[in-house]
């Protein structure tokens, strides 16, 4: 399947074609290549009868394969989920979806409302796009309903200040969010043709520094021995890469994180919410893409590229 955007323009149509794999066992949380740690966080929260989770990340870092990968997940025969979406992407089985056309007056905070009356268990809503949607999905989830949904900005603290831009300061919204998850989508190297190499000083102190002070219970090789590896081109492969993994920064909604939501903390910038959630144990987006390198999943290229 493919979806077509075009417009014209002076010399000639400029467009872009966007491939979709619509292989339904493709979605699951385990072929992402979500490291163990950042997986317990996730089935530690969709396991919660309730609440709010959110996905950021520009267009293309892969929000609704995770979205629709967690719905996977969740889709039991005791469970009642619905999705609202513009476009519907992937159909999936046992799970009720919605198409949501906002270029003829629909929008997602109607038809949220509407689904609400249906009992559903689990609501993912495409993108909360304006106050209207992200006030209804709050409350959606403050009243018995899992409510999966995603959000445009470029790190889990920046999601933060950007809904509190919002829908101000609210209390209801601190005890409703309890994950934020920012990601990227990095190119994946081919295990059986990568090359090994000795990183020069000035890489080695980068990923020093960008590792410094991670908790005690992330896996990491030490810092003063460590290799990396480089793509080699093969027939299978003429780049040395194949597929694509992904790299997440979770933001576990803490006591300490919902006093920025509250107001009880004045100064809401992002550096200031990232620093406290560092402090309680999250690994930045960049942290997690050198540990992927470390480990030989991908390149510090790569990494540098998408951050």
């Amino acid at each position: 399947n493919i979806r077509v955007e075009t417009v014209p323009t002076v010399y000639g149509q400029d467009a872009v074609l966007r491939l979709f794999n619509f292989d339904e066992s493709l979605l699951n949380l385990d072929l992402l290549g979500i490291p163990p740690r950042q997986r317990r966080e996730i089935d530690e929260v969709v396991s919660h009868p309730r609440g709010l989770m959110l996905m950021v990340g520009p267009t293309g870092s892969g929000k609704s394969t995770t979205l629709y990968s967690v719905l996977n997940a969740l889709n039991t025969s005791d469970r009642k989920l619905i999705t609202l979406e513009d476009p519907v992407e992937y159909s999936l089985s046992g799970i009720s979806q919605i198409p949501i056309d906002t270029t003829h007056g629909q929008s997602f905070a109607d038809g949220l409302r509407s689904v609400l009356r249906l009992d559903p268990d689990v609501v993912m809503v495409g993108e909360i796009r304006d106050t209207d949607t992200a006030r209804t999905a709050i409350q959606a989830s403050i009243t018995g309903h899992l409510v999966l949904s995603s959000f445009h900005a470029n790190s889990t603290s920046t999601a933060f200040s950007r809904m509190i831009d919002m829908i101000g300061v609210n209390p209801i919204f601190s005890s409703a969010i309890r994950l934020v998850i920012a990601q990227r989508l990095v190119r994946r190297l081919v295990d059986t043709t990568k090359e090994e190499y000795e990183p020069d000083e000035a890489t080695r102190n980068y990923v020093k520094r960008v590792l410094a002070g991670i908790p005690a219970d992330v896996e990491c090789p030490d810092l003063d021995t460590f290799k990396l590896w480089r793509p080699k081109p093969s027939n299978d492969a003429p780049f040395g890469y194949k597929g694509r993994i992904v790299i997440m920064e979770q933001l576990i909604v803490t006591e300490e994180i919902q006093k920025y939501i509250r107001g009880d903390v004045e100064d809401v910038h992002p550096e200031s919410i990232e620093q406290t959630a560092k402090a309680e144990g999250m690994l930045t987006l960049e942290q997690v893409g050198v540990l992927a390198a470390l480990r030989g999943e991908t390149t510090l290229e790569e990494v540098g590229r998408v951050i």
